[in-house]
């Protein structure tokens, strides 16, 4: 059978499967099964396939999963974040626009705990979205940053959804960790300048309204209180990466301990919270290694078939320069964006992307963050971005999918210059991570 015809009944399968309502991993599960009996060898096939799935999961690599999970869950239930974003919240003052930085800034902290765009949108809306209207914001500035901010969760470490891309395609979990943040943060400065020059040109946008004067004692004294223990925590995981102290999963394991610590010392872990950090923690991980199981089937099913063996062959035979070939990629993921979550997302493409990506030469660390920026972006890309229409449930009923689509476009603008960015100055995502082998 060709690779052509391959590939197309096993997307067309799961995309048929997903329409009937069925959950993602399992479609996929259902789809492998299928294809693994016509495939691998009828019933010796299926048995290596149940063979496969202890092979998938154990494995080092995905260890800090649920450790960066249980530590966004911790530091979320504890109320340990909502802290760190008051002082945030004091240092602003009388500003402009400071609800929608505000929503930035909460977005970053949050989002990288949780690792969620879809998460961190519905939290943000519920939080910020009812003062912003009551302020008098705008509707493009009280929505658009708090959907557009979502983008920033997968490249501002620490955060699971890249340990989990890391371990499909078999990149350096550290490296990877430590490449998004360059680019993560030159994200979020564009975000910051765009809200505050929009703010400047259209003051009527975000009318300024009274806020109580605090003193600069006061704000020093919370935020050595609240503040710097949480970016304790973070220089835990990220510092100890890159410095070479620990490895990704050692690093993760003492984020979450010191996550322990700081809810015990400020008197915040109540069994209650334990028990809400540990269950959610264990639902996420559950549905994340559900479809990590399911990839492993997948890609042995496209390499036994020698269908991913064929369309790379195919893409680097065509007469069109590699780069246009790696935008259509990432053009892909775009589009898939609209239907499914980021896992789903690499699940599917990256057993196809990257025996491209190595036959090409590329920088699997630099190709890992631009695929991150551009699995995010699909989520919030209008029409049928999955992030939209959670925000559509959690807005007043006065929002309509236009008012949505209005004010996310200008994120998704510079989610798309971030990757022309990156895209053109490979050095952005390769330099600090080229740091870490020089110690």
């Amino acid at each position: 059978m060709e690779w052509y015809i391959i590939i197309c009944l096993l997307f067309g399968g799961m995309v048929l499967l997903l329409l009937t309502g069925i959950p993602i991993a399992f479609a996929f599960l259902i789809v492998n099964m299928v294809a693994a009996y016509f495939f691998l060898g009828g019933m010796a096939g299926l048995i290596g396939t149940v063979t496969g799935v202890f092979t998938s999961i154990t494995t080092f690599t995905l260890l800090p999963v649920p450790f960066f999970i249980l530590m966004g869950e911790l530091i979320f239930h504890s109320g340990l974040g909502l802290d760190a974003l008051n002082v945030l919240d004091k240092w602003l003052g009388k500003l402009r626009g400071r609800l929608s930085i505000l929503a930035i800034m909460m977005g970053v902290i949050i989002g990288a705990l949780s690792g969620s765009t879809i998460a961190t949108c519905a939290l943000l809306g519920t939080i910020l979205l009812p003062n912003m209207l009551k302020r008098g914001y705008s509707k493009s500035m009280s929505l658009g940053p708090i959907m557009g901010v979502g983008t920033v969760d997968a490249l501002i470490p620490p955060n699971a959804l890249t340990v989990v891309l890391a371990s499909l395609a078999n990149i350096d979990v550290g490296q990877l960790l430590i490449a998004g943040i360059v680019p993560g943060l030159i994200m979020s400065f564009l975000y910051f300048i765009f809200v505050v020059l929009w703010c400047h040109l259209f003051p009527e946008e975000a009318p300024l309204y009274d806020v109580p004067h605090i003193p600069l004692k006061e704000k020093v004294i919370a935020t050595v209180q609240y503040l710097f223990p949480l970016g304790l925590i973070v220089f835990m995981v990220i510092g100890f990466i890159f410095l070479g102290v620990a490895t990704p999963t050692e690093a993760a394991a003492t984020g979450t301990l010191g996550s322990f610590i700081l809810a015990v010392i400020y008197g915040r872990l109540k069994w209650e919270i334990l028990k809400k950090s540990v269950m959610g923690t264990v639902k996420v991980t559950a549905m994340i290694f559900m479809i990590i199981i399911v990839s492993s089937t997948y890609g042995e099913i496209l390499a036994f078939t020698g269908a991913a063996a064929g369309m790379t062959n195919f893409i680097t035979h065509l007469s069109v320069p590699p780069i246009m070939i790696l935008i259509a990629m990432l053009t892909v993921i775009l589009m898939l964006g609209f239907f499914m979550e980021t896992v789903a997302i690499m699940m599917i493409t990256i057993p196809i992307y990257m025996p491209v990506v190595n036959a090409f030469g590329y920088n699997p660390i630099w190709f890992g963050v631009l695929m991150l920026i551009a699995l995010e972006t699909g989520l919030i890309t209008p029409p049928f971005g999955v992030t939209l229409f959670v925000m559509k449930g959690v807005a007043p009923p006065d929002i309509t999918m236009a008012d949505i689509w209005k004010a996310v476009t200008p994120y998704v603008l510079i989610d798309i210059l971030c990757i022309a960015l990156v895209l053109a100055m490979p050095f952005l995502a390769t330099a600090v991570p080229s740091l870490m082998g020089m110690k």
